[in-house]
């Protein structure tokens, strides 16, 4: 018997598509989660109908956390020696996707998780549930999934080096202020997807 996908996508309309992500208990990124991510994005590139991607969590403490460490030897590299590893490949599609990519963020958003998210477009996030963070540093690594790249281009190369020095979770009004997110609303706000007339 198969387990489930962590990752489910629907679509509400042709031009309107939703990724839910859900690994109980905590939502860690695993060799599927990737793989499956991947798939999807390159399916949806080549899609001339889709306009707007949206990311949320079907947990409700998380939205996308740090890589499965102890399934570290599993994550898959790139199809050949020379290829991009895959999950680079993942965030450079969004980065550059020809559609709008927005992500719903209720709960912990933390190691790669924070950087899928700051690959999309737009970033929401929930003032009393949503944590954000770099933890590698706390195992001796460095972020390796673009936060070093990114996070710096959003809050400036002080408070990105903060960040990543620190491994401390920093809450959604303090993120909005530097800029890691687009905007953060109070958790019993409509959400903001669902404003711009697209699935909550």
């Amino acid at each position: 018997m198969t387990q489930p996908s962590t990752i489910s996508l629907e679509r509400p309309t042709p031009r309107i598509a939703t990724i839910t992500f859900s690994n109980a208990p905590a939502n860690l990124i695993v060799p599927e989660t990737v793989i499956r991510l991947h798939e999807i994005v390159v399916d949806l590139s080549e899609d001339p109908d889709i306009q707007v991607l949206v990311f949320k969590s079907g947990l409700p403490d998380f939205f996308i956390n740090h890589f499965d460490i102890a399934a570290a030897a599993d994550f898959p590299g790139g199809t050949d020696d020379d290829a991009v590893p895959i999950w680079t490949d993942l965030v450079l599609r969004l980065s550059k996707a020809p559609f709008i990519t927005i992500a719903s963020i209720r709960g912990r958003t933390r190691g790669g998780g924070n950087e899928l998210a700051l690959t999309l477009d737009l970033r929401y996030a929930s003032r009393e549930k949503a944590l954000f963070g770099q933890p590698e540093a706390g195992s001796g690594l460095l972020p390796g999934g673009g936060g070093t790249e990114r996070l710096p281009r959003f809050v400036g190369r002080d408070w990105a080096l903060e960040v990543i020095l620190s491994s401390t979770d920093y809450d959604a009004d303090l993120a909005e202020r530097w800029g890691w997110v687009t905007r953060s609303y109070p958790d019993s706000f409509p959400n903001p997807a669902k404003s711009m007339g697209l699935p909550e």
